[in-house]
């Protein structure tokens, strides 16, 4: 009996997650959903023959995406602590001024681990680390966690899965999800055409 009723909650949580999933974007082969109030998911596959695909998931990935996106990050300071963890403090452009919403910077504690030979993760964590060249009325982006998932199918493919998960008290307007969601597709979809076209 307490195994049906074990199975009943887990099919209800299931089905209760699901109802709350709203799909932002779907194209290019990257998927973008809202799950929640505040948890954000993007998932895409990354495919190159000419390369192998593992030895490329480091931290470079992060200075990549930063440099493919000059149109989004102003300025970025990336320190390396360890070969598993760096922090990385970016100033995001003012591009949400137009939807009423600050300037933003981002600040990440970042780790890398590696769970077996077909999984690597990058934990991320938002602290508070506002430069001082920074404008005095720009905020912290209002983001808790961030999680990179890459399942490794083979050397040369694998697939990325992003959470990100937003405070609670964040200040982001229901109607802006998808002009956000949008500038967050083009930066990853920038940095998957360069490591799918990319040659050594």
């Amino acid at each position: 009996m307490q195994q049906e009723k074990d199975e009943k909650e887990r099919e209800e949580d299931l089905n209760l997650n699901q109802s709350k999933v709203q799909k932002l974007i779907d194209k290019n082969g990257i998927k973008f959903v809202k799950i929640g109030a505040n948890k954000i998911n993007l998932t895409f596959e990354v495919n190159n023959d000419k390369i192998v695909l593992p030895l490329i998931i480091n931290f470079d990935l992060i200075k990549l995406a930063n440099t493919l996106n000059p149109n989004i990050f102003e300025t970025t300071e990336i320190i390396n602590i360890s070969d598993i963890e760096i922090t990385m403090t970016s100033l995001l452009k003012d591009i949400f001024s137009d939807l009423g919403l600050p300037q933003y910077y981002l600040a990440l504690k970042i780790t890398k681990e590696i769970v077996d030979s077909k999984t690597i993760l990058f934990n991320c964590r938002s602290f508070n680390n506002k430069l001082q060249s920074y404008p005095d009325d720009v905020e912290r982006l209002p983001v808790e966690i961030m999680n990179i998932k890459f399942n490794i199918i083979n050397n040369h493919k694998f697939t990325m899965d992003f959470d990100i998960i937003l405070t609670d008290r964040h200040n982001i307007p229901q109607f802006s999800e998808k002009i956000i969601g949008n500038i967050i597709y083009n930066m990853f979809n920038r940095l998957k055409q360069f490591i799918e076209n990319v040659t050594f």
